[in-house]
C-alpha cells in the first residue's frame, strides 16, 4: 500500500492550526461580550457560527486561510480595543 504526499507543507498546517487558535479566542472574546450584555446573543453566536464555518470552508484552500486569519484578528483587535 502506498500513501500520497500530502498536498499541505508542515508551515500550512501550522497556519490552519494559527487560524483555529484565533477562531477559537474570538468566539471566546463574542461569547463573553454576548454574556455581560455588550452584545447581543444572537448576533454574537451567529457571527460565532460564520467564522467556524468560514475555517471548515476554507478546507486546503491556503489563501483563504490566510484571508480567514486576516479578518479573525482584525475582528478580534476590534473588539478588543474598547477592553483595554
Amino acid at each position: 500500500m502506498t500513501i500520497e504526499p500530502s498536498a499541505w507543507r508542515t508551515n500550512d498546517s501550522e497556519v490552519f492550526d494559527l487560524a483555529r487558535d484565533a477562531v477559537g479566542h474570538l468566539v471566546a472574546l463574542l461569547l463573553g461580550l454576548a454574556r455581560s450584555g455588550a452584545l447581543d446573543t444572537k448576533a454574537a453566536t451567529d457571527e460565532s457560527r460564520r467564522f467556524r464555518s468560514d475555517l471548515l470552508e476554507a478546507g486546503f484552500d491556503r489563501a483563504r486561510i490566510n484571508q480567514l486569519l486576516a479578518k479573525v484578528e482584525a475582528r478580534a483587535a476590534e473588539l478588543e480595543g474598547p477592553r483595554q
